[in-house]
């Protein structure tokens, strides 16, 4: 039975029909001469009922997570169990072990996910099995692949940026640094660079790919591995970038809503398509001090300002933009007054995205990356490819795993990571 091919998913089994599923043993009880098995595919969570001495004896002689198979009859059923299809079960005919589970170091069919996360961590393996921590990684999934159909929907072209690179993209020193044959080299903490390099030839790339930055952070928000989606356009600047985000942002929750119904009732979120506000950093600041905060002009933006601003716009896309020069990477387009064109973007109370219009001059480069204390001859190659032709050009960057933290409201972004690296886990 382990090789039979005819295998049937949870989701698609029908009053009437034999099936035949394989799974994880989700749950066991019994009650008088009857047997219960909630049992567990990728697709959701049965019952299946087994009667008399033999069948009751083998079910409950089944420890947790053990992988099955179940032959039986698909029934009408009015089933109360959390997480569980509540239309059906099966009534078990035959039953056979593919592999015992041993004593689990942590519990599978918990209700909460929310405690004790360290240790949760460290059993990853077995945390994903969870229902609610399932659901978060399917939502994450819908939002990775809606992005990239966007993006490829408006004739962009999907780059491969390298993980390793020559100096800093961002101008700090937080690098990770590696030892590449007999140089000196770093893992990238962006594609920053190179996606530039490929918007003013392609004029529309986006990339999806993982970077890293050794900042010493030790809260909720923060991770030192992060998977990036990105995106750079040519002929456009910090407004029009502003809106692919919007736009993206969009139709990531529309296809949430829309192909994760389910995920979204364990999770018990009430999703809506969110709207946008666009303010000045200038704008910003004299809004936050209306409403208790003491900002002054070339401060940034703490996590409890980033949640008033979320609070005061409820369910929006918060832009700021028009930041000081001095506050954003030596990249960005300076504007007059010591104004930049660049800005962020918070959403269900966390900063989600960063971007704005890249400097294509390679005089205002130089002088910008000197104003930030960096040597211009360590990036040569990169102000060079700006003598050739390079349109103005403009993007943004958003983390996969703060997105789904905004968007699941989630305690931690460690709960939106499959396995984090930050400073105290590189295992497992």
């Amino acid at each position: 039975m382990e090789n039979c091919v005819e295998r049937n998913y949870i989701s698609d089994i029908r009053v009437g029909e034999e099936a035949l599923l394989k799974g994880w043993v989700y749950d066991v009880r019994s009650l008088s001469n009857v047997g219960f098995i909630l049992l567990r595919d990728c697709s959701g969570i049965v019952q299946c009922v087994g009667k008399g001495k033999e069948v009751l004896k083998k079910i409950l002689s089944l420890s947790l997570e053990s992988v099955i198979w179940v032959k039986g009859k698909v029934r009408k059923a009015n089933v109360k169990a959390d997480f569980v299809r509540k239309d059906v079960e099966v009534e078990i005919l035959e039953l056979g072990i593919l592999n015992r589970a041993e004593k689990l170091p942590i519990q599978v069919n918990e209700k909460s996910v929310r405690a004790d996360l360290s240790k949760r961590l460290d059993y990853r393996f077995l945390d994903v099995r969870k229902p609610k921590v399932q659901a978060i990684f399917k939502i994450q999934s819908t939002i990775a692949n809606a992005f990239r159909e966007f993006f490829y929907n408006k004739g962009f072209i999907e780059i491969q940026p390298p993980g390793i690179i020559a100096c800093s993209t961002e101008g700090g020193t937080d690098l990770f640094e590696v030892k590449y044959f007999d140089k000196k080299a770093y893992l990238a903490q962006s594609p920053q660079l190179y996606k530039q390099l490929m918007a003013i030839s392609f004029e529309k790339v986006f990339s999806t790919s993982p970077v890293w930055r050794a900042e010493k952070h030790d809260t909720s928000k923060h991770i030192n591995e992060i998977r990036q989606m990105d995106i750079e356009v040519a002929f456009e600047d910090d407004i029009g970038i502003m809106k692919y985000l919007e736009e993206v942002v969009k139709f990531i929750v529309s296809e949430i809503m829309k192909k994760c119904q389910k995920e979204l009732e364990i999770l018990d979120l009430n999703l809506k398509v969110p709207g946008a506000k666009y303010l000045t950093y200038t704008e910003a600041i004299k809004l936050l001090n209306k409403n208790g905060f003491k900002l002054k002009f070339g401060e940034d933006f703490d996590p409890e300002a980033e949640r008033k601003l979320c609070e005061l716009f409820p369910n929006k896309i918060v832009f700021t933009y028009e930041w000081p020069t001095e506050m954003k990477p030596f990249y960005i387009w300076p504007k007059e007054n010591g104004l930049s064109g660049g800005f962020d973007a918070v959403y269900g109370g966390v900063e989600i995205s960063s971007g704005g219009q890249r400097i294509h001059v390679p005089e205002i480069l130089i002088q910008q990356l000197k104003t930030k204390g960096l040597n211009p001859k360590n990036f040569k190659w990169y102000i060079d490819a700006f003598r050739y032709g390079a349109p103005m050009h403009s993007g943004w960057s958003i983390g996969l795993e703060r997105l789904t933290y905004a968007i699941c409201n989630l305690d931690n972004i460690r709960e939106a990571t499959l396995f984090p690296r930050d400073r105290k886990r590189l295992t497992p």
